[in-house]
């Protein structure tokens, strides 16, 4: 196969994950807007205190899922809020038992719309979102809710990954 053919079948993917602007996050010195965030900073998650290894942004051009106060249990999420269409969150109760079997499970946001309390935003234009990156993924907490962190290695030079199909 030529290089020419095998650059043609190389497909792109961007991912659409991150917490989206105005969005807090508990840290040791209380919950701050993800955009304040910088490396270095100490991020509570379920397994304690983990730091800040590195934060992207980029503009999401996709439409958001807005998970509405509370859908998720009494303040999961303690506000509105949106996030980016494949941003995994954490589902350790009857949810993830229930849809998948598991004791916990972490499923992209956009898996979770039901039309009601989770549904897709308006579309803002550009709106900035925000991966976070620990040292390993970990459960954090966005607005209350359990979300994870960004696997690393993350940068903002790996958020479009190209593979090779086939």
């Amino acid at each position: 196969m030529s290089s020419r053919q095998q650059r043609r079948r190389a497909r792109t993917f961007t991912y659409k994950t991150g917490l989206c602007e105005g969005t807090s996050v508990m840290t040791s010195e209380g919950a701050l807007p993800v955009e304040y965030l910088i490396a270095g900073d100490r991020i509570v998650t379920a397994s304690g205190l983990r730091i800040l290894r590195h934060v992207s942004a980029r503009a999401l051009r996709d439409c958001p899922i807005e998970v509405r106060r509370n859908a998720l249990g009494p303040g999961r999420p303690a506000a509105d809020m949106l996030l980016a269409p494949d941003q995994p969150v954490h589902l350790a109760n009857w949810r993830s038992h229930r849809l998948y079997g598991a004791d916990s499970v972490a499923v992209p946001v956009s898996r979770l719309h039901d039309g009601t309390h989770i549904t897709w935003g308006e579309h803002p234009g550009e709106l900035l979102v925000y991966d976070l990156e620990l040292e390993s993924a970990q459960v954090i907490y966005a607005e209350g809710m359990e979300v994870m962190s960004a696997t690393p290695p993350l940068s903002a030079a790996n958020t479009t990954a190209e593979i090779a199909a086939g």
